[in-house]
């Protein structure tokens, strides 16, 4: 439209030619001319609520100005051209002094900011997947495409609980979370947090705080979550821009405890208690086994709208089969990530699951930052993860009011169906404009039992449970029919009984067999679980007595299990079992 204003046609044109002959032909003594940041003939006037029409009019006239446009949404808003000949400094200068006007200001030139000019941008193919190096062109998150609605904001917080991070790197020291009034190095808690100089987050390895990177994994994850955008250094992050706050649990060989990992939630927990606006956590790691005190942990994170985001693990496994922990946790903040590659295939690593696995993200050859402002490729569900929790904080950004909830249900609607993501919950992979400009896409799935076939014993509830949004809003209860007999159980969001937290999109209830037999429980598209319930049988407990026995060694430690399939039906109680634990 600038180049529409009268004689202002001409002036334009020349300081854009002579803007590109500099850089063409530097040689040829060609003046370097700054391109106009404003309009040069329109500026933006706001007046005060109790302004009078003939006020606002003789403002205008000891101006020289007319109204060119008014706005509606903010009240007093206009934009006016100015005299032709007046420099926009002189009409600003004009309006300010008068009584009436709130403010006056330039009409500035805006442009997309889609792609970064950091150099290394070309190859983040998982944010913007051009066919490079052998990839399918848009298998991406569409981070070019979401970053026309924002880039991030530094009000959002993620929490890296990992090897810490290396806070000097010229792509994360801006984008550092700190705590200002620990920032002194003094010796000295001065913000009576029960941490010293906790400036950059906490060290729960070395017990101390100073949560420096010592490892890179760290590292690695934070710049994909928000290395700096636009800064024209290395790489850029799903945010250019965020705040990332560092906890250390993971030593130099990148092992760590349980114990140290939940005092890691606990510094989170206490800094969103003092107002910390920490929106997510990002967990690139796993192992062990069941900790209830971990997922005691991670539901008070959730009593606390804190996302807990977590990489699926890299051994090939079905998690529906053998959980991996802590990602396997059955809590609603909890989102489970698996790895994609550059064709949208399942990295060949990752693991999986249709009831226990959220959705997918690029997660093989990912390049990102590592300590002492260098740059690696590493592969696993450690780097697919950091692009869900970067995404996470886009939408709060996006939107500040929105609630972990609504953060969760639109990452997992907003994605991108594809053939290698069946055996997830949603079936998709990561879509960050999908996620943010999110319209009518439903997702419902079965979560629980997480198995097609399930044991039961007569009398005893058998937890039933299912996944049914609309982008950010649950989309109504789900019913299951029985065969036979054909009862029907409703599974209700309502925060009773079986279902964990009210509102989230997650619709639970129980249903309990009254007797021996088969029976179908079919809930929504046709998706069966059969229920085997043996009769007329007592259990009794009996002495250990290990054995030696020889087969196939299933690696199972004590009080674990897992499930293997017989070669021959199983009879008992009056059942076929095809399957069993052990």
């Amino acid at each position: 439209m600038l180049l529409d204003r009268g004689p202002w046609k001409a002036l334009i044109l020349l300081s854009r030619a002579l803007f590109l002959l500099s850089f063409l032909f530097p040689e040829s003594g060609a003046i370097a001319q700054t391109p106009p940041r404003h309009a040069p003939d329109t500026i933006l006037v706001r007046f005060k609520d109790s302004a009078q029409l003939q006020d606002q009019a003789l403002a205008h006239a000891l101006v020289g100005g007319h109204v060119h446009k008014h706005f509606s949404m903010v009240k007093g808003l206009q934009a006016v051209r100015i005299p032709a000949g007046m420099h926009v400094k002189e009409a600003l200068a004009r309006y300010r002094k008068h009584p009436d006007v709130l403010y006056a200001e330039p009409d500035w030139i805006v442009h997309t900011q889609t792609v970064p000019n950091d150099p290394m941008f070309g190859t983040l193919w998982g944010l913007n997947n051009i066919g490079q190096s052998g990839g399918v062109v848009d298998a991406d998150i569409d981070a070019v495409e979401a970053w026309d609605i924002t880039t991030g904001s530094s009000a959002v917080v993620v929490a890296v609980i990992d090897t810490g991070i290396d806070y000097n790197h010229q792509d994360l020291s801006a984008n550092m979370f700190r705590n200002t009034p620990d920032c002194n190095s003094n010796g000295i808690d001065d913000d009576r947090n029960g941490k010293i100089d906790d400036c950059f987050g906490i060290d729960t390895v070395n017990k101390d705080s100073n949560p420096i990177d010592d490892h890179n994994h760290g590292t690695h994850v934070a710049g994909t979550i928000g290395a700096g955008g636009n800064n024209g250094v290395g790489v850029v992050g799903v945010n250019w821009t965020v705040r990332l706050m560092a906890c250390k649990f993971l030593d130099a060989g990148g092992f760590g405890w349980t114990s140290d990992a939940i005092d890691c939630l606990e510094y989170v927990k206490l800094m969103k208690d003092r107002g910390v606006n920490i929106v997510a956590t990002n967990n690139s790691w796993g192992g062990g086994e069941f900790s209830q005190a971990m997922f005691d942990a991670i539901d008070a994170h959730r009593q606390r709208g804190i996302l807990f985001i977590a990489a699926a693990g890299n051994s090939s496994l079905d998690n529906d089969f053998t959980p991996f922990y802590p990602a396997s946790y059955y809590l609603p903040n909890v989102i489970a990530v698996a790895a994609t590659t550059r064709t949208d295939a399942q990295a060949w690593f990752s693991n999986y699951g249709r009831r226990t696995v959220h959705l997918g993200a690029p997660g093989d050859q990912i390049l990102s930052t590592t300590r002492g402002n260098t740059y690696s490729i590493f592969s696993g569900t450690s780097m697919a993860t950091p692009h869900v929790t970067g995404v996470a904080a886009l939408l709060k950004a996006q939107d500040p009011g929105r609630d972990w909830k609504a953060i969760r249900n639109l990452l997992l609607a907003g994605g991108e169906t594809i053939p290698s993501m069946t055996t997830t919950i949603t079936q998709k992979r990561l879509n960050a404009r999908g996620a943010l400009g999110c319209s009518n896409s439903t997702v419902l799935s079965r979560l629980v039992p997480v198995t097609d076939v399930v044991s039961g014993a007569a009398g005893t509830p058998i937890d039933l449970a299912a996944l049914h949004i609309n982008c950010a809003n649950p989309n109504g209860n789900v019913s299951v029919t029985v065969n036979p007999g054909g009862q029907i159980v409703t599974l209700s969001d309502d925060g009773l009984g079986s279902d964990q937290e009210a509102g989230d999109g997650i619709y639970s209830g129980q249903w309990t067999p009254v007797a021996g037999g088969t029976y179908a429980l079919i809930f929504p598209g046709g998706d069966v679980v059969t229920v085997q319930v043996p009769s007329n049988y007592t259990s009794a407990p009996t002495a250990f007595n290990y054995r030696t026995i020889a087969g196939a060694n299933l690696n199972l430690s004590d009080d674990s299990s897992a499930t293997i399939s017989s070669p021959f039906p199983i009879l008992f109680g009056g059942a076929s079992f095809t399957a069993t634990g052990t």
